[in-house]
């Protein structure tokens, strides 16, 4: 029996050398409208699928290879008696090979944008129905059919009908999952643009961000060199946008070492603790340090280099192969600065001539440029966070608000005078940033004291301390913070002992009380939010 195979792609890259390929061993190919234009001025004698089936193509094209004699050609198992019954009832032929690539429907929208227009009848157009509903089908049924989107795959399968005269389950098999994989992504993409604009409901009516059944479209942008250990792989991935959405922010590397894993994850963790402190400021500059994505220091200062030197000046020895960010332009005296230490990745708004030469001395360093407001808007409007574990995804919105402490917040203690107030607010800005447990110092708008990820929240004061201490800091007088509330009174005798005088915390332990008590014993000055900032 003749063997049949129907050939309908948007992407004909190497289309020619595959076609003659199968035609050269005696298959047979029904194709449509432009592929079959396309193959027929390349010398192939091709078959129209509307001379096979006896109808013609309807509603500008819509309707094509939606026919019983192409689905029930592919669908046959060649193994069931009551199938080929029917197929020869019906003189319907088998269809042994099913070449199909989709109307990119991604990068329509990406060219609609570039010309600046966009109509949404025009990108609907761009939604295949005929080809998904062919390609899905021999994937269905890759048993007894080639089910073929990759125009990679052409020379593959070429190799093993040379060699077996057929192709194996075995590719049959791996060709499908390639399929399902390729309408997986193409209908989460027509989903979110329908969506967008639209709001999920829960039950009663509330507003919610999390939809029963999530889908998430990403684009490899890169593949890194390997993830956070060498045996491990990894890419850069991003979500494509759709016309009216914000513009997503990027970062451009001017000079160093391709940027890795470990570096982009850094990156992202100081990012997030800078665009707190980049958010409002009033003519003063932020800096901070990232390593292993914890804050090893954080400052504010009325200059860019002021603000580096202070932030560094937290936990410098920890400080050794981090990650900075500063704001404003990074003229030369602030990067010879940073580069008095060893530094892994630099991120900044702009660079003078003369910052850009500082650091082509030092060509390892990665410097990125980074659209901090860009990325600031981006935060504000909200994302997914997204964590796998063994097949359990866990989705939650993002911690991208804060109850900023103010005075209403006083729950024990002295009133804080509004220099205190500060350390308060800028504490609470940099805890919610740390790795529970998570207690921070500050003294005079920079962190001097950092406890970070400890199993009890009394370590993680007394860490703090001591690491303020150990490098040459002062806790007397200064403000602290606690990620979430503290349990015993014990957390803030630790760090009253130690001299510091106020601390800001959620809140809403059952023994709050007590904690209370101890704070107007020893005079501490307390505020509670009421809001806590996990970060596991």
């Amino acid at each position: 029996m003749e063997s049949l195979a129907i050939i309908s792609v948007y992407d004909k890259s190497n289309l020619e050398t595959f076609a003659k390929g199968l035609a050269s061993r005696g298959v047979k190919v029904l194709s449509t409208g432009g592929t079959a234009t396309f193959l027929k001025q390349h010398g192939l004698a091709v078959e129209s699928i509307s001379t096979y089936t006896g109808h013609p193509e309807i509603l500008d094209g819509r309707v094509k290879s939606l026919h019983p004699k192409i689905h029930g050609g592919i669908l046959a198992r060649r193994d069931q008696r009551e199938d080929l019954r029917q197929l020869e009832e019906h003189k319907i032929l088998p269809i042994d090979f099913v070449v199909v690539n989709l109307y990119p429907f991604i990068h329509q929208v990406q060219r609609i944008e570039e010309q600046g227009r966009f109509v949404h009848e025009s990108l609907v157009e761009f939604i295949d129905i005929g080809g998904p509903t062919m390609i899905r089908a021999a994937a269905k049924n890759a048993r007894f059919v080639v089910p073929v989107c990759d125009p990679t795959d052409y020379p593959l399968i070429l190799a093993e009908l040379d060699a077996e005269g057929e192709v194996s389950e075995d590719l049959r098999r791996r060709l499908a999952a390639k399929v399902f994989k390729m309408m997986s992504a193409y209908d989460g993409a027509i989903s979110r643009y329908f969506s967008l604009g639209e709001r999920l409901l829960e039950a009663d009516g509330a507003p919610t961000p999390l939809a029963p059944v999530e889908t998430v479209t990403l684009e490899r942008i890169e593949e890194l060199r390997y993830g956070e250990n060498p045996h491990q792989k990894a890419g850069l991935y991003r979500p494509f946008r759709f016309p009216g959405e914000a513009q997503v922010p990027t970062w451009e590397q001017l000079q160093g070492k391709e940027i890795s894993y470990n570096n982009l994850l850094d990156m992202h963790g100081a990012l997030d603790l800078f665009l707190e402190l980049y958010d409002g400021l009033n003519g003063e500059h932020a800096a901070v340090v990232i390593k292993h994505s914890n804050p090893c220091g954080a400052a504010l200062a009325s200059t860019p280099l002021d603000a580096f030197v202070a932030a560094r000046e937290c936990d410098p020895l920890s400080a050794f192969g981090g990650i900075v960010a500063v704001s404003g332009t990074m003229d030369g005296a602030l990067a010879e600065a940073i580069l008095e230490g060893f530094v892994e990745v630099v991120l900044t708004e702009d660079l003078t001539e003369d910052g850009l030469a500082a650091f082509a001395r030092k060509k390892n360093v990665r410097v990125l440029k980074c659209d901090f407001a860009g990325y600031l808007e981006q935060k504000r409007q909200g994302n997914l966070s997204i964590r796998n574990a063994f097949g359990d995804f866990l989705i939650q919105t993002t911690d991208n608000t804060i109850t900023i402490p103010t005075a209403e917040h006083h729950t024990a203690g002295p009133t804080p005078d509004a220099s205190l107030l500060e350390d308060l607010v800028f504490a609470w800005k940099i805890c919610k940033h740390v790795k529970s447990n998570a207690i921070v110092i500050a003294k005079g708008k920079r962190a001097i004291g950092i406890g970070a990820g400890q199993m009890s929240r009394v370590d993680a004061a007394k860490l703090a301390v001591e690491r303020a201490r150990f490098h040459g800091h002062d806790p007397l007088g200064g403000a602290a913070a606690s990620d979430a509330f503290l349990p015993f009174p014990d957390t803030l005798e630790m760090l009253n002992d130690a001299g510091v005088k106020a601390l800001v915390q959620p809140g809403g332990s059952i023994k709050d009380a007590d904690v209370v008590q101890c704070a107007e014993q020893r005079g501490v000055t307390m505020l509670c939010t009421g809001e806590r900032h996990f970060r596991h």
